[in-house]
């Protein structure tokens, strides 16, 4: 494994310390073992977070192709028990924000080409590179857990929603269970989904973690400060509040333990909170 790290990712001296730990010149680093697409998702996640530059996350190296096999290799963390959830939230929340920043930008930039002619795409970094997306999607299937998630771009939160992660796991019921009834029940719920989210049709997509559970973040050091760091990402960009669906849905939020960051960013009211309760009376 060694010898296919330094040919493959282009690391130097690669020693291994265990199964998926290894050494390196670049440091220690970790192997986590998956399917292509698990692994290229997580992969490009990774990138994503880290080009935000708003939250740690692992550093991604590359993947590694070995008899029919793929391991992401990516920097090894060590971390820490106690964990800051205000300080996560608030990062979150400039993560969440990034992408709105960068529209911003672009719109900034495309007023000043109206009176500077000679300036080429607005809608691209110094580097050349694309900044800032209005649709919701990923370039890549991600995985949530072992599930595939399809992210082809669509215009809108509603659209994207309902078609690549609702109906996805209601076709996987009706396929195993064979039932009519629930098929018939599928279309009504598809119907008060996309009414429940019209509210939401001008938010703006946000880069997400994606399976943000409480096994997916804790605390390391950087730079002498403890910091939080997110892991196992299956990112989309998608409206923010579908963070807070995924940490609410696993606890990661205690009641005595607000991401306070994070509720002051997304603002949800409390009456369609109480309507999303209600989705399947």
């Amino acid at each position: 494994m060694d010898r296919e790290v330094e040919a493959q990712i282009g690391l130097n001296n690669v020693k291994i310390l265990k199964s998926n730990i290894l050494d390196s010149d670049e440091g220690k680093l970790f192997l986590k073992f998956g399917d292509e697409d698990l692994v290229i998702g997580e992969l490009e996640s990774l990138k994503a977070i880290q080009s935000t530059e708003t939250i740690l996350c692992p550093k991604p190296f590359g993947i590694i192709r070995r008899n029919g096999s793929y391991s992401l290799i990516t920097s090894y963390i060590d971390f820490q028990l106690r964990k800051d959830w205000a300080l996560a939230g608030s990062q979150l929340a400039k993560m969440h924000a990034k992408n709105g920043e960068q529209l911003a930008q672009n719109a900034r930039r495309t007023r000043f080409v109206s009176v500077n002619s000679g300036m080429s795409d607005i809608s691209k970094s110094e580097e050349g590179e694309q900044i800032g997306t209005e649709n919701f999607g990923f370039h890549v299937t991600t995985c949530c857990g072992r599930l595939g998630q399809e992210n082809d771009w669509t215009e809108t939160w509603e659209e994207f929603f309902i078609r690549h992660r609702l109906k996805p796991q209601i076709d996987r019921l009706i396929e195993t269970h064979n039932d009519r009834q629930l098929f018939e029940l599928s279309e009504i719920l598809y119907t008060k989904t996309a009414k429940l989210l019209k509210c939401r049709e001008n938010v703006l997509p946000s880069l997400v973690h994606g399976d943000l559970w409480g096994g997916n973040w804790s605390m390391t050091t950087a730079d002498g400060a403890p910091e939080p760091i997110i892991f196992d990402p299956s990112s989309s960009y998608s409206d923010p509040e579908f963070e807070f669906g995924i940490m609410k849905m696993f606890e990661i939020q205690k009641a005595d333990k607000p991401v306070s960051g994070i509720q002051i960013s997304w603002q949800i009211d409390s009456d369609r909170r109480q309507s999303i309760s209600e989705l399947g009376d």
